[in-house]
């Protein structure tokens, strides 16, 4: 059997298998919009794990991670993956508390926990828009690194947009049908296919490129790497970036949602570190290796593939089926995500066009399919390389943390100043990203941090102005899901109060 009919067979196999996860989940699946978008909020610390882990790796960590560490050095993995790693404390300061009020009022898209935090229709309509920017960029990365992974199997001679189009088909199928559930159930296997092959990957790549290492790696393993790109600023630029950014992905933020009861957070506080480890560090190891047997690529989103190739066919075909499983878990999440910002959001929300549980759920259908066709479109002409577009959609998604932990943790925090903040920090960081602004206000900092710095302190600066909202506190921290340990999990799901109101 040749290399490439092997590789086609893993690949086909691991397609199939989703493919009937969709199916079953179809059939097996409720048609309301708790069922599709979070999955009968039924996850165990299993599901929820998996489903979170393969959330979060995507095509950035499995070429845009090895694309830096090629061309910069490890720093990448102090500056991402050892953040990442640590960010697990994020799932019972953020998460749970999250949780708590979503299983009382009931929220369904993130968007609602803002507005109704904050009695704020525009704070909701905000983080809306907000997501729905970003995320069609980084869901276009998804099919990039997709497409180029396939090109690895396949070999030269396959023009890239054809294997765009097969990526994007098989995720807007099994996501078209199958919802959350299908989702999920896809997130399980494929979290445990993309630790398992990385490890591989690893030991593979070790044995054959690891012995011929030598000095003139120097550069890229220590710090501040070979072009001086990882200075003491951009490592904690970074780091503050990802801490940010991560508990504000909208599909990261939803799987939240999700989860069954409170023990899920704490097996994910446990074992998240380890299996974030295992999978970033051999990313940037293995970027580092390529530059002993590509020295001179081009296009370095191509390391990882093309050191694939370098491998037995049938390692390179577990390890490529990982990289499909992290991109594809990923973009899944993101589109799912991104239709019930749409549906519920604008739709049912801004728009006040009300509608039943089925139509909910049939319009949420017809939103994946559309932004999954704006996301392929930008995919057929990528505007730069993978790291360099997720550092850009990370910055959009982290420049409303301050409201998001004043809402979970500041009773003093008011409307206005919450508003306010929002307004200012998105205002700069949309500003510096676009050019609108001078870069050189932002310091040598990636443009999303002085924008934090400044709309925090109009956060607190207008919040000491104004007065809370007294019935909104009452209702989160004296008679509502924060109140105490007898009002949280036994709540249960109760309709949204009423988000009317001045902005």
């Amino acid at each position: 059997m040749s290399e490439t009919v092997l590789s086609l067979s893993v690949v086909g196999v691991y397609l199939l298998l989703l493919a009937a996860i969709g199916v079953w989940s179809y059939r097996h699946s409720g048609q309301d919009p708790v069922s599709y978008f979070l999955a009968g909020r039924g996850l165990g610390s299993l599901a929820l794990t998996l489903t979170t882990l393969a959330t979060l790796l995507s095509a950035f960590t499995f070429l845009g991670v090895p694309a830096d560490a090629y061309t910069h050095g490890l720093g990448i993995f102090l500056g991402v993956g050892v953040t990442t790693a640590l960010i697990s404390g994020l799932f019972f300061w953020v998460g749970y508390r999250v949780w708590l009020a979503a299983r009382h009022f009931g929220f369904i898209t993130p968007s609602e926990f803002f507005g109704h935090r904050f009695n704020s229709p525009l704070l909701a309509l905000l983080y809306c828009l907000s997501a729905l920017t970003f995320t069609a960029p980084y869901i276009s990365i998804q099919i990039i690194g997709g497409a180029r992974t396939l090109a690895a199997v396949l070999g030269e001679g396959i023009p890239y947009w054809p294997l765009a189009v097969v990526v994007a088909l098989v995720i807007l199928a099994y996501v078209l049908f199958g919802g959350s559930q299908a989702v999920v159930w896809t997130d399980v296997v494929q979290g445990i296919i993309l630790v398992l092959g990385m490890g591989v990957a690893l030991v593979a790549v070790a044995l054959r490129w690891g012995q011929e290492a030598g000095s003139q790696l120097d550069p890229w393993l220590s710090l501040p790497g070979p072009q001086g790109r990882w200075s003491w600023q951009t490592l904690l630029g970074n780091q503050l970036l990802f801490f940010m950014a991560t508990p504000l992905f909208p599909q990261f933020f939803q799987r939240f949602y999700m989860a069954k009861s409170a023990r899920p957070f704490q097996t994910l506080m446990v074992v998240w570190p380890l299996l974030i480890l295992l999978v970033f560090f051999p990313a940037a190891l293995i970027g580092v290796w390529g530059r002993l047997a590509f020295p001179e690529l081009q296009q370095p989103d191509q390391v990882m593939p093309l050191m694939l190739q370098t491998l037995p066919s049938g390692v390179a075909a577990v390890v490529i089926t990982a990289a499909l499983a992290a991109l594809m878990s990923t973009a899944d999440s993101q589109l799912l995500t991104a239709s019930s910002l749409v549906t519920r959001d604008l739709v049912v929300t801004f728009l006040k066009r009300p509608l039943s549980p089925h139509q909910e759920e049939l319009l949420g259908r017809g939103v994946v399919l559309g932004i999954g066709l704006v996301s392929f479109a930008i995919a057929v002409r990528p505007p730069g390389l993978i790291a360099q577009i997720a550092t850009w959609s990370f910055q959009g998604y982290a420049m409303l943390f301050p409201i998001l932990m004043a809402g979970l943790y500041w009773k003093r925090a008011t409307r206005p100043g919450a508003v306010a903040g929002a307004l200012v920090s998105s205002s700069l960081t949309l500003g510096w990203l676009s050019g609108l602004l001078p870069k050189a206000w932002t310091g040598g900092w990636l443009p999303v941090i002085p924008a934090v710095v400044i709309g925090t302190a109009v956060l607190v600066g207008v919040s000491l102005l104004t007065q809370p909202d007294q019935e909104r506190v009452a209702a989160y921290y004296e008679n509502g899901p924060w109140a105490g340990e007898g009002c949280s999990a036994s709540a249960g799901s109760q309709p949204l109060e009423n988000q009317e109101g001045a902005a």
